[in-house]
């Protein structure tokens, strides 16, 4: 009786490790605090610019300095800024945040649900972590994934929030090099990443 009392237990056991297991993924990969968790940790980055969607839909904070680029996806704008004129072809240093815009019909979970399966596919990238957090009250996911560039690796960060006055979701992405302290350098760009606000969801 003890016997069957004991793999009963251990049955029991072994069940709930594997739900345990299950709350903490999402398609397989990792659910962590680390970007809720990031430490703030000051680098003097210069004078700092507000920048805005032309249809006054987001802003951004970011460092005057920097290469700031206008792109248009969906016809929806969006940013990309580099650190470029402070590295040149150093890409060790090399410091991207970028703002992009898409229509969608889809709620945030699902949207990136289908981001989720699309990087797993692709065989140049590796999914790392990933979590929920808040921007400016905002719910958003945060997704951690490394990309292989051959003769070096990038460590992205994409955060995904949706506006639903808009019926559109902007993900919102830091990109370094893959050295030994990468996490900590993509948390100092969360600065710059929290600092997105939409505009017309207020």
């Amino acid at each position: 009786m003890k016997i069957k009392n004991l793999i009963y237990l251990v049955v029991l056991v072994l069940i709930a490790a594997k739900c345990g297991d299950h709350k903490n993924k999402i398609e397989g990969i990792p659910v962590s605090d680390f970007y809720n968790n990031c430490e703030d940790e000051y680098i003097d980055y210069g004078d700092m610019i507000t920048l805005g969607d032309p249809s006054d839909k987001f802003m951004i904070r970011l460092p005057y300095n920097w290469d700031i680029q206008e792109s248009y996806s969906d016809t929806l704008y969006g940013i990309i800024a580099t650190n470029r004129f402070e590295v040149g072809n150093d890409p060790e240093n090399f410091l991207l945040v970028s703002v992009t815009g898409y229509q969608t019909t889809d709620t945030l979970y699902e949207y990136f649900i289908k981001e989720i399966k699309t990087l797993k596919k692709d065989k140049t990238m590796t999914v790392h972590e990933l979590g929920q957090m808040e921007i400016n009250e905002k719910s958003a996911y945060w997704i951690k994934f490394e990309t292989d560039e051959s003769d070096f690796k990038i460590m992205n960060l994409v955060q995904y929030v949706l506006s639903e006055s808009e019926n559109e979701i902007y993900l919102i992405q830091s990109s370094v090099y893959k050295s030994d302290d990468y996490d900590k350098i993509l948390c100092r760009l969360k600065r710059f990443t929290d600092s997105f606000e939409l505009v017309k969801d207020n």
